[in-house]
């Protein structure tokens, strides 16, 4: 999994694009207007039959590929969280573990930094160093 974390206007989207073409199985999506329920899967009744269908979501769709989600940073927190299961164990559980969708799916994606502003600073550790007699 890649988090790509950039100024805006620095062509991450853009990235984002031409990987979700390239890829066997591509898909992107915006974590502007992403659910946790779109990304997964969601239960629907077919109009032919009447019946309840379960649908799959961006990431059970790209399963055996690569999602692309960009605006990750504009993501809710709910629907990040969701994302953890998928990311660890490379599945997605429905119904309190009642049914269980395959997700083999590497994620791929774009943020903006706090402030939409990278601020380069030292490392932490470069910070407390102090200055010694050959510096």
């Amino acid at each position: 999994h890649v988090l790509l974390v950039g100024d805006p206007g620095t062509s991450k989207s853009q990235i984002l694009q031409y990987v979700h073409k390239i890829a066997p199985r591509g898909v992107y999506t915006s974590g502007k207007s992403s659910s946790a329920v779109g990304l997964t899967a969601y239960v629907t009744r077919d109009p032919d039959s009447k019946q309840l269908v379960l649908q799959s979501g961006a990431l059970i769709l790209s399963d055996g590929g690569v999602c692309c989600i960009d605006e990750f940073d504009k993501m809710a927190d709910a629907t990040r969280s969701v994302l953890h299961e998928v990311m660890v164990r490379f599945h997605s559980s429905y119904f309190n573990q009642a049914y269980v969708s395959a997700a083999r799916t590497s994620i791929l994606a774009a943020a903006n930094p706090v402030g939409s502003k990278y601020i380069r600073k030292p490392p932490l550790a470069l910070k407390h160093l102090k200055a010694g007699p050959f510096s």
